[in-house]
């Protein structure tokens, strides 16, 4: 018989099987027309109707997401099998209608409809890399098996950059009007100043400067220490009608440097003017001062201004034919900063001629100043025949302290990458440099230290971001009844250690580290049976400051603790007559993302009273003939329930300590509670009612008499369906106690 049951396996194969998993309409026995399409000369087509389903395993399968609570989010992947008796699916056969129009990276989508509104709910967005075709040994049953994943996948075959973030951000090619430009990053032993520009000259090193040492500026690699240093750069040929605009980081060091030293000098080709000199003076102020071919002074330029010792800056100076007049400009941008502070001037009578040369840290045309700066940087030299905003570079100027949302979303844009962000990217850790890494790890990494959940974006061929601030306090998404069968397999609760974190150590990048540790109570770090010994966690993080790192590590450690049963996954058939017949429901599960809150209700008898509260880490799908099941990979909810200030439901802090004063039977209403450690309970009226926990059994408080330890309880029992009998000493608890949020 088995040997039969093969043979008719084979014949199916060769016979074709069945022509598609849903007919020509696509049409599943859930009702649903799943549509597989592929992006092809420039439209979307649809191939559903070559989508080969067996009578084996053979089905469209789907995944997405996280696969438990210790993962990162992986690429989605979608496999099925394409008819490909024809050869349209070989990429290589001229016969084919596909000729040319599909191969490596070919675009695909899946999507069903929306039960509710009848509109396009995407299951799957991503490439096929590769065609491999496969037969039989007939050669009548011809195949294309179809891996085809998300966005993730192309993102981690790329290269880390080679230069750094401004470098990147000054060579972009919307940065307008560039005529030269020097980074001033080169490597310690250089002898030149390398132009980040194919036609641009290098600088000369007169002096001796200290090559690649300073590291405070986050947007560069190491920058020079200028003391007894001058780089001297000659610019192209640009129209002399047009405006100068040079610009440059500094740092000059809080004690400052030399009155009379020269920051930068540009020089002019031939003119009554032709030197501008930026000088350093008296309490740290900047002066523009103007120079003729002989070295005498010229009226005009800008008065002393400001103070730039001690800051990270972007400097620039602006020069402007006005009529007959020159109109000069020196801007100074923190760095940290969108205010530029600035002074202006006017040269009368004279006209420019274009910049010829450009010299940072000078010798002073006249006077007996040394050239250089001491103990100064400066770098990312750049002239431009344009006048621009201070704030062009943006974020890229500075990164350090950029929120982690605003930090995908941003390299989301650089990268030409589609983004979703949900809530308020805005309300997200900050963070530290941005270090010369692929834009997919430098993404992660922003994920990482916010904790929140990054996902490929289902609407697109992109990403998608949800802050962690996101997932507090959850409405349900979904909510399924166990005891209505809701469900496709059992719940499978899982008790264990797999996630538990108790001893958390966070390290940040270049910096400070943070511990906690939860050394009391039933997930402590004692020895069983007093808790469960130590169970540690080392994690590094690219955060802005180290004041950050012991909220990081408490965040960590509560999160690591949850003192309840997983339930890894939970499964549902959209086939069934419980999703067919209520099309609201099923549209809850298909539209399900990736950080929402599932409720299971009615558990068995069994398990726990209370609702299962969950969240959604990733998920599994399989469809075929009969079917459309997914599985959901989740986590418990609980974690994510925080205090808010003012709110009668998240504003309740737990006891530090407290415990049945005397036994209590199964109709007691008067509960003596003794506080063994902070301040006793409220008495307050306006704070009643509320639920404490005690022995499994959920009780309402309604009143709470006596000022000092013990105190008396008035309770409603039963509140969770469960009442019994409890022992003097027994843990009492708040029911559902407030956390201070990350």
């Amino acid at each position: 018989m088995a040997g039969l049951a093969a043979r008719v396996a084979a014949w199916q194969r060769r016979m074709g099987g069945t022509p598609g998993p849903f007919g020509g309409s696509g049409e599943a026995s859930d009702g649903s027309p799943v549509k597989v399409e592929l992006f092809i000369a420039g439209a979307w087509v649809d191939i559903t109707s070559l989508v080969m389903t067996r009578s084996g395993s053979e089905k469209i399968s789907i995944t997405r997401g996280q696969a438990d609570e210790a993962g990162q989010t992986e690429r989605s992947v979608c496999r099925f099998q394409l008819n490909n008796r024809n050869g349209y699916f070989s990429p290589r056969n001229p016969t084919s209608p596909y000729y040319g129009q599909i191969g490596r990276n070919t675009p695909i989508r899946v999507h069903v409809p929306d039960p509710s509104t009848g509109g396009k709910l995407y299951r799957f967005w991503g490439e096929i890399s590769s065609w491999p075709t496969r037969w039989d040994t007939s050669g009548s049953d011809i195949w294309v098996d179809v891996d085809a994943a998300g966005i993730l996948r192309r993102l981690a075959q790329g290269a880390a950059p080679t230069h750094s973030v401004l470098y990147n951000a000054i060579t972009d090619p919307g940065f307008e009007s560039l005529l030269a430009y020097w980074p001033c990053e080169d490597i310690s032993g250089s002898i030149s100043i390398a132009s980040a520009l194919t036609n641009g000259s290098t600088m000369t090193i007169s002096g001796y400067p200290t090559l690649s040492y300073y590291q405070d500026f986050g947007s560069s690699d190491l920058l020079p220490d200028m003391t007894d240093a001058t780089f001297s750069g000659g610019v192209q040929g640009y129209l002399t009608t047009s405006p100068a605009q040079c610009r440059f980081l500094l740092s000059i060091p809080p004690e400052g440097v030399s009155n009379g030293k020269v920051v930068c000098a540009l020089v002019m080709k031939s003119s009554a003017v032709t030197t501008w000199e930026l000088v350093y003076g008296t309490g740290g102020t900047l002066t523009l001062r103007v120079l003729d071919s002989t070295g005498a002074t010229v009226s005009g330029g800008v008065s002393a201004f400001g103070d730039v010792r001690g800051k990270r800056l972007r400097v620039s100076i602006e020069l402007q034919q006005n009529g007959s007049n020159i109109d000069c400009a020196v801007r100074y941008l923190e760095v940290t900063s969108t205010e530029a502070t600035s002074a202006t001037g006017t040269v009368t009578g004279k006209t420019m001629a274009r910049v010829t040369d450009v010299k940072m840290a000078p010798a002073p045309v006249s006077g007996a100043v040394s050239r250089g700066l001491d103990f100064s940087t400066l770098g990312h030299v750049t002239l431009q025949n344009a006048i621009t905003s201070m704030t062009d570079l943006g974020e890229r100027l500075d990164p350090s302290g950029e929120t982690a949302g605003a930090r995908v979303q941003r390299i989301c844009a650089e990268e030409g990458i589609p983004f979703d962000g949900l809530g308020d990217l805005s309300d997200t850790v900050t963070m530290g440099p941005q270090a010369k890494k692929k834009p997919i790890d430098l993404i992660s990494e922003a994920a990482e230290a916010d904790l929140g959940v990054l996902s490929e974006n289902l609407a697109v061929f992109g990403l998608g971001y949800r802050p962690r601030t996101h997932l507090y306090n959850q409405d349900p998404a979904l909510t399924l009844s166990y005891s209505s069968n809701q469900l496709s397999s059992s719940l499978d609760p899982v008790d264990d250690d797999q996630f538990t974190r108790n001893d958390v150590t966070v390290t940040r990048q270049d910096g400070g580290m943070a511990h906690a540790a939860l050394t009391t109570g039933a997930m402590g770090t004692a020895d069983p049976p007093t808790g469960i010994g130590v169970y540690g966690e080392s994690v590094t993080l690219n955060v802005e400051s180290d004041a950050t790192l012991a909220d990081q590590a408490n965040w960590r450690l509560h999160m690591g603790t949850v003192d309840e049963a997983r339930y890894p996954q939970i499964s549902v058939n959209l086939a069934h007559a419980t999703f067919v017949n209520n099309p609201a429901l099923k549209a809850a599960v298909l539209s399900l993302r990736q950080g929402d809150r599932i409720v299971i209700t009615s558990p068995p008898s069994w398990l726990p009273p209370d609702d299962i509260s969950l969240i959604v880490l990733g998920l599994s799908e399989t469809i075929d003939h009969f079917e459309h099941r997914i599985t959901l990979n989740c986590a418990p909810e609980s974690p994510y329930q925080v205090g808010v200030l003012d709110s009668a439901e998240h504003a309740r802090l737990d006891t530090a300590g407290s415990e049945l004063a005397s036994a209590l039977d199964s109709s007691t209403t008067s509960v003596s509670v003794s506080t063994t450690s902070g301040p006793v309970w409220t008495t307050d009226s306006a704070d009643m009612p509320f639920d404490v926990r005690v022995g499994g059994e959920v009780m309402r408080v309604t009143a709470i008499s006596g000022s000092s330890s013990p105190q008396t309880f008035t309770v409603t029992r039963s509140v969770n369906g469960i009442v019994k009998s409890h022992s003097a000493g027994v843990d009492v608890r708040l029911a559902n106690p407030t956390t201070i949020a990350l």
